[in-house]
């Protein structure tokens, strides 16, 4: 957790000299909490998101993530691909900045391969509903951080996330994503 505040502190610091903009109608992002978990778990992972501005502090935001990870079990993997759609309200701002609170609803698509012992099954698929809070804000004019919690509810599963529930568990989350905007990055 300390190095997550330090790498994070700086950051909020670098961006106070940074000018606002409330303007911003649509955000693509890299989601790194995909790559951290993946990693923790002898793996690599990716998530991308969109988000589109619907009304003034009103926003609908789309997430696709990928991860491949050891399960613990002795030589067996998962792979995975989730899917989620958020939506969110901004209190302090009309565009896509600033103070946020969401709830989103996702799928986990799980697939298990290696020479260990396998589950009977070699698939999962986890449904869940996430409520979260966030702040986003700008270090650099085409950049801006979103450090998020959230707590992920799994209204269904199988029994084979029994066995994987150390990597894939109900309980708060810790979202970390760069917004790219890419209209500013286009200004120039």
């Amino acid at each position: 957790m300390k190095k997550i505040i330090m790498i994070i502190l700086p950051m909020i610091v670098l961006s106070t000299p940074c000018k606002a903009q409330s303007d911003i109608d649509n955000l693509f992002s890299l989601d790194l909490a995909y790559a951290f978990t993946g990693i923790l778990n002898q793996g690599w992972g990716i998530g991308i998101n969109y988000e589109k501005k619907l009304f003034d502090f009103l926003s609908i935001k789309g997430n696709l993530g990928h991860m491949t990870f050891s399960t613990g079990i002795k030589n067996v993997y998962n792979t995975s691909v989730s899917l989620s759609l958020f939506v969110n309200y901004y209190p302090l701002s009309s565009g896509l900045d600033k103070l946020y609170i969401g709830v989103g609803n996702g799928c986990d698509f799980m697939n298990y391969f290696g020479s260990g012992e396998l589950p009977p099954d070699g698939q999962d698929t986890l449904v869940h509903i996430t409520p979260q809070l966030g702040w986003k804000f700008h270090v650099l004019h085409f950049l801006m951080i979103d450090v998020s919690t959230g707590y992920k509810f799994i209204v269904s599963d199988t029994q084979n996330y029994k066995q994987i529930k150390n990597y894939i568990y109900t309980g708060f989350r810790f979202g970390l994503g760069l917004n790219i905007l890419f209209s500013e990055i286009l200004k120039k």
